[in-house]
C-alpha cells in the first residue's frame, strides 16, 4: 500500500468532517446504499479545492459511487468546478455512479454559476438529494 493511500486511510478513520475557515464545511457521509456523499456547506473557492479533491479521491479510489452535495453552498469558483469536472471524469473511468444535488431552493449563486459556465448541462444535477443518492447507486451518471 502506498503512502499516500495510507495517509487518506488514517485521514478518514480520524474524521469525516473537515471545518475550513469561516464555518465552511466539508462533510463525508457514506450510506447503506453503498454511495458516499461529500456535502459542501459554505463557501468554497480555491483555500477549500485541495481538500474537496482529497475527500472525492479517497471516495472514488475505493470505488465507491458519489454524489456531491451543493445544496447548503453559497458560493463556489472555478477552482471547484475543476474538481468537480475531475471527479466526474474519474467516476466514469471508474464505472461508478456520479451525481450532483443542487436543491430546488438552493442558493442562486451556484446554480448561476452552473448555468453560466454551461456545467449544469454536463453534470447530472438533480434538484433532490435523494434523487442523486439514486442515480449515482444505479452506477450512472450521465445528466
Amino acid at each position: 500500500m502506498s503512502l499516500n493511500r495510507l495517509l487518506r486511510r488514517l485521514r478518514r478513520l480520524r474524521s469525516v468532517s473537515y471545518i475550513c475557515p469561516m464555518e465552511n464545511r466539508i462533510d463525508v457521509e457514506r450510506t447503506d446504499g453503498g454511495v458516499a456523499v461529500i456535502s459542501l456547506t459554505g463557501e468554497h473557492d480555491l483555500y477549500t479545492a485541495p481538500a474537496i479533491s482529497d475527500r472525492i479521491a479517497d471516495v472514488l479510489e475505493d470505488g465507491t459511487a458519489l454524489v456531491i452535495d451543493l445544496t447548503q453552498s453559497t458560493f463556489i469558483d472555478s477552482s471547484v468546478l475543476r474538481v468537480l469536472l475531475e471527479a466526474r471524469r474519474e467516476a466514469h473511468e471508474r464505472v461508478v455512479g456520479f451525481a450532483v444535488a443542487l436543491g430546488e431552493d438552493g442558493f442562486p449563486g451556484v446554480r448561476r454559476m452552473l448555468e453560466v459556465t454551461g456545467l449544469i448541462g454536463v453534470f447530472p444535477v438533480l434538484p433532490a438529494r435523494k434523487d442523486a443518492l439514486r442515480l449515482a447507486a444505479s452506477g450512472d451518471g450521465r445528466p
